[in-house]
């Protein structure tokens, strides 16, 4: 033991004088010396060399105490110095960036469970895993199995989580986006959302298309929050965002939901849709839109939609600006003033919104059916904006 000693402490003062010297020569001594001494210098020896001034070379050095730690795996619960060591190795790979150890960390990872050695692995993992299909690949998967344990309310580690999601962040594999994102919504700490959502924004590649796949394969409520998401970021330009927004809309129509929930969110999303379409006056979109209006007309006559959702779907075509449109909110009017005529009463921002949005559309399809209200039996301002909505009309 006393030789060892004094062994480590002849390596700190050639590590001392590394930069002189021949690094490699150096490292090579550690390692030698790593590999015969006890537990407790082993520690010492990653210790000093962390120190020393050519530390960012010793990175075989580091790899090889993960390695030793792996070899006597199970002693790990019983001993914590063999944790205090793979700490230590980790912290210095990550510091230095040494990606051969990749390998190694990542077996670190999986072979102990321990909260302490898995978050400095996933730190250093990554530091050094970038470019490794296979390293991101098992972060993802253990993201997501987090993510369906705390879904399921079984006891995810919610301090790992946060280790994973930096270092996916850092990793910015455009693979780790669906992952990344269902943490971001699942409910997880307000740091833990605030940590997925600033690695959400760090992953490369286009973040449109990125947010579209969510949209297209994600879970109604992920779904509505990508589409949220897309709407209110500025590194997306508004025609990115229509169109989005119109896929979204043909996602939300097409797509059919077993839940209440799910529904909801589903309609949730076309709201938005519609919305954003609207204000960009985006007109492919308006076969899309006629159809929502159709079945947000049979929702809200069923109690599943609201009014508001219904002033919305009229609304979102009363800019788009096309003959089709005009064609569609008149043929909603001509139903409107049906009730109206035999006494079922009306709704009296409903029939407003119809009428404005056929004066904005300015087209003559709705002229006869327009005249003909002012002969029902609407109230005055309801007369009024079809008398305003008149003089709007193409000839």
């Amino acid at each position: 033991m006393r030789r060892l000693l004094g062994i480590v402490a002849a390596l700190c003062v050639a590590a001392v004088a590394a930069p002189a010297q021949d690094a490699q020569k150096v490292l090579e001594t550690y390692r030698r010396n790593f590999a015969i001494a006890s537990l407790d210098v082993k520690i010492q020896i990653l210790q000093d060399a962390a120190a020393a001034p050519a530390a960012k070379e010793f990175g075989s050095l580091y790899q090889q105490a993960i390695e030793f730690v792996l070899e006597n795996v199970v002693l790990l619960p019983a001993d914590p110095r063999f944790r205090q060591l793979a700490g230590i190795a980790a912290e210095q790979v990550a510091a230095i960036g040494y990606a051969p150890a990749r390998t190694a960390l990542w077996r670190l990872f999986q072979e102990d469970a321990e909260t302490g050695t898995r978050i400095r692995a996933a730190t250093a993992l990554g530091a050094v895993g970038a470019g490794d299909t296979e390293v991101v690949d098992h972060l993802n998967r253990f993201l997501d199995s987090q993510n369906a344990l705390f879904a399921a309310g079984k006891g995810a580690d919610l301090q790992v989580v946060p280790a994973i999601l930096r270092a996916l962040g850092l990793l910015g594999d455009p693979s780790s986006f669906p992952s990344i994102f269902t943490a971001m919504v699942l409910g997880y700490s307000a740091e833990t959302t605030q940590i997925a959502r600033e690695s959400l924004l760090a992953v490369k590649g286009d973040l449109r298309e990125m947010l579209a796949g969510i949209v297209r394969s994600g879970k109604p409520a992920e779904k509505q929050l990508a589409l949220q998401m897309a709407v209110e970021n500025d590194r997306i330009s508004d025609a990115d965002k229509a169109a989005l927004a119109e896929f979204a809309l043909d996602v939300g129509l097409h797509t059919s939901a077993s839940d209440t929930g799910s529904r909801a969110s589903l309609r949730a999303m076309r709201i938005l849709a519609a919305r954003t379409l609207r204000d960009r006056s985006w007109q492919k979109a308006s076969p899309l839109l006629i159809e929502n209006l159709d079945m947000t007309i049979m929702e809200a006559d069923r109690g599943l939609a609201d009014k508001g959702a219904l002033l919305e779907a009229i609304a979102s075509l009363g800019t788009i600006g096309t003959h089709e449109a005009a064609v569609r909110l008149t043929q909603y009017l001509v139903l409107l003033n049906s009730y109206t005529e035999k006494g079922k009463g009306y709704d009296e921002q409903v029939v407003g919104a119809v009428i404005e949005n056929l004066g904005l559309l300015a087209d003559k399809v709705a002229f006869d059916d327009l005249m003909y209200t002012q002969y029902l039996n609407y109230n005055n301002a309801i007369k009024k904006a079809a008398r305003a909505a008149l003089e709007h009309l193409r000839w």
